[in-house]
């Protein structure tokens, strides 16, 4: 789904399963954050560039998958040690695309929710969500409300399109 809301668009994909990001360590309250050896800095770097950043992930139990949670939750640090992270964060436009087979109209509204929170919290704006039902890779083609609510994201995404490589993809 995430390559129809991102169809004719310049923009360079992530895919989060295939790279080593460490979950996060809390070193909120200390006076230091260890650097960790992982690629979430290179990451960071950027989706920092980036004005417009698509999330996209199946439902798992209710929630995003662990590989999203765990990069979403080292932004933790960088708050605390990138002096220019939340600046930067501020403003991005979020879309947000996820897939699920237990009614995730229903059921994935609490991602779009937590998505919202996360937005607030960094002065980003969730501009579009899109959720669509499946069980098994490939079958997102049976969801015809779903592939009509990705292309009108993708309207939406071409008309904001500043040129250049403004979007990630973050799966």
């Amino acid at each position: 789904m995430a390559r129809l809301v991102l169809d004719e668009l310049d923009y360079q994909e992530i895919n989060l399963s295939s790279v080593k990001i460490f979950d996060v360590k809390d070193f909120r309250f200390s006076p230091s954050w260890p650097r960790q050896n992982d690629e979430y800095y290179g990451i960071i770097e950027q989706l920092k560039r980036a004005k417009i950043i698509v999330f996209s992930t199946p439902i798992y139990w209710y929630g995003t998958s662990a590989v999203l949670k765990r990069f979403i939750e080292r932004w933790s640090e960088s708050i605390k040690v990138d002096t220019d992270f939340r600046e930067s964060m501020q403003e991005k436009k979020i879309v947000l695309i996820i897939v699920g087979g237990d009614n995730p109209v229903v059921k994935g509204q609490i991602i779009i929710d937590q998505f919202k929170y996360i937005c607030e919290f960094l002065g980003m704006k969730l501009i579009v969500s899109v959720i669509g039902e499946a069980n098994r890779p490939d079958t997102i083609s049976n969801d015809p409300n779903a592939l009509y609510e990705a292309k009108k994201a993708n309207i939406i995404l071409k008309k904001l399109d500043m040129g250049g490589n403004d979007f990630a993809n973050i799966q």
